[in-house]
């Protein structure tokens, strides 16, 4: 069998590497670099709502209770799954789940320079900037993680191609190896299942490989049997911990209504703000996508056969992971982050093994390189300064609002209105979190939820056939306050947080009156900090419909 790594350093076309193989050093240092300089701020950013929420199922199965039934989830349990092991190791903290999201990430990236062998710590330093630029949104998310295993049997493929051209290899050993693939895209799945287009992907395009055709049966029934064993061992999960049944629900019945109700308001404004966010990142797909489709429908007679197939495989697995994020996904942050990471791989790879246009190539990588520095927050001196604040003090409040990228919720008002539940000294069930960003307080509270319908807010909307069932539980559960953020009204942050003439436990002169008369927002204040409100629960206005107008009392 060819070594991979050490075959595509002895061809003629890596002993041209040039100035892109001498900046190696440079990038190894800058790299290092890096990790030192960002590696505290980045631990002690905020997490999202996601996170946190996939925290309290954690917990709930940790204490006892069951997965679906006890909490609303329209999600496959791989990520529950990940955090149930990561908080029985390392414990509660923001800090742990960061650290442990920072290696997957780092595992993620010494997969794909593997794979890309000759430009390793070129790509590692951009990929890792990229990384610690993002915002918040992008990390501790399993469409990150879910990269691990991509990245994972993208080398297991490319291993199982140089197998193939043994003459002698068993067939028995093409069988064995495909089934390691196979569970590998199949551990993928129960993260989230879109990787199944990917996959397909990457296998069809590795039928290029004339040796691979020759045997493709074995390798496919490997392949096959291996996702097959890990679809088995989640449902065997899910069977004994009795949970099978209401996840048949949420994925049969539920999900239905929730891809047909989807709605994220304002798309456009959604869209643009993850553009402008995403810059100059997201200029990769501009340059990624027409070279994707060449280096698939052509190739460069100048290419060894080894690297015009490498080149293909990343790019059928980079343009079908794009396809499935923008014609099955929604227009969040992290689920575009990983098509840019793949992107910028094959982007850094392919200029490596180019050899025309090198001042061009030189161009356009230096003017990316500076962009990218000048609106990456880790070269502003106010991030820098934090440093040493995030080593003493840990993830505040205070540090959370400098660091986070998107600026909402604000983690000094979250911490005063868990002040106040405090001492309300709230039990179990009576804090109900309206909107998303306050279920964090579950968390950092003890608490546990007032219903099964967790995201509040979103299943009401996701769910129109269930909000009758959503607004009993809520009328009969024990709730004392519902949390709501007044950014649900649509203000901007400096509107949500303006002090009105009615003093401070009232609604800020640009609330929208219309709002006040419906749920949530129809009960007394009892206190607010910012944006966020904690309301009084009266029962008379819990109604049936978050449309309908509520009574007062």
């Amino acid at each position: 069998m060819m070594n991979t790594a050490a075959t595509e350093m002895t061809t003629a076309e890596n002993s041209h590497r040039g100035a892109f193989w001498n900046t190696s050093t440079f990038s190894l240092w800058a790299l290092i670099l890096l990790i030192i300089v960002a590696t505290p701020q980045l631990i002690c950013m905020p997490v999202t709502n996601d996170v946190s929420y996939y925290d309290l199922q954690a917990r709930t199965v940790m204490r006892g209770g069951m997965l679906y039934r006890d909490m609303v989830e329209p999600n496959f349990p791989g990520v529950v799954w990940v955090h149930i092991t990561v908080r029985s190791l390392f414990g509660w903290s923001t800090e742990a789940l960061r650290a442990f999201d920072l290696l997957i990430f780092s595992l993620t990236v010494f997969l794909l320079t593997r794979f890309v062998a000759g430009v390793r710590f070129q790509l590692a330093f951009l990929l890792f900037l990229a990384y610690y630029s993002v915002s918040e949104w992008c990390h501790v998310q399993r469409d990150l993680w879910l990269l691990l295993p991509t990245a994972a049997a993208l080398n297991l493929r490319w291993a199982q191609i140089q197998r193939t051209t043994q003459e002698a290899v068993a067939g028995k050993t093409l069988f064995l190896y495909g089934l390691l693939e196979g569970l590998v895209w199949g551990a993928g799945v129960w993260l989230k299942p879109h990787v199944v287009i990917p996959a397909l992907a990457v296998w069809l395009c590795s039928l290029a490989s004339s040796d691979l055709r020759a045997k493709v049966w074995k390798d496919l029934g490997g392949l096959l049997t291996g996702g097959l064993i890990a679809g088995a061992l989640g449902l065997s999960w899910l069977y004994f911990t009795q949970t099978l049944p209401w996840f048949l629900e949420m994925q049969l019945d539920w999900n239905r209504e929730y891809l047909a109700e989807g709605n994220f308001g304002n798309l456009r404004y959604i869209i643009l703000n993850m553009v402008a966010r995403f810059f100059p990142y997201i200029l990769i797909h501009l340059a990624a996508v027409p070279a994707a489709i060449l280096l698939l429908l052509r190739q460069d007679p100048q290419r060894s056969a080894q690297t015009a197939l490498r080149l293909r495989l990343l790019s059928a697995l980079y343009l079908a992971w794009l396809l499935q994020v923008v014609l099955l996904q929604h227009p969040f942050d992290y689920v575009h982050f990983p098509p840019l990471l793949l992107g910028l791989s094959l982007l850094v790879y392919t200029f490596h093994c180019t050899r025309r246009a090198r001042l061009t190539r030189w161009l356009l990588t230096g003017s990316f390189l500076v962009m990218a520095l000048i609106y990456s927050p880790v070269t502003k001196p106010a991030y820098l300064r934090l440093w040493s604040a995030c080593l003493e003090q840990g993830s505040t409040g205070k540090i959370r609002n400098q660091l986070a990228r998107i600026p909402y919720p604000d983690w000094e008002d979250m911490e005063h209105v868990a002040e106040f539940l405090k001492s309300q000294q709230t039990q179990d069930r009576e804090v109900t979190c309206f909107s998303n960003d306050m279920v964090h307080l579950y968390l950092s509270l003890d608490l546990e939820p007032s219903t099964r319908f967790v995201y509040t807010q979103s299943y009401i909307e996701f769910y129109p056939s269930r909000r009758p069932l959503i607004f009993k539980a809520l009328r009969e559960s024990p709730q004392r306050f519902v949390l709501s953020n007044l950014m649900a009204g649509g203000l901007l942050v400096s509107q949500a947080n303006e002090i009105g003439p009615e003093g401070p436990n009232a609604y800020p002169p640009d609330f929208p009156e219309h709002l006040k008369a419906k749920f949530p927002f129809s009960l007394p204040i009892a206190f607010r900090s910012g944006s966020l409100v904690v309301h009084h629960y009266q029962e008379q206005s819990a109604t049936d419909s978050p449309t309908e107008s509520t009574d007062k009392q």
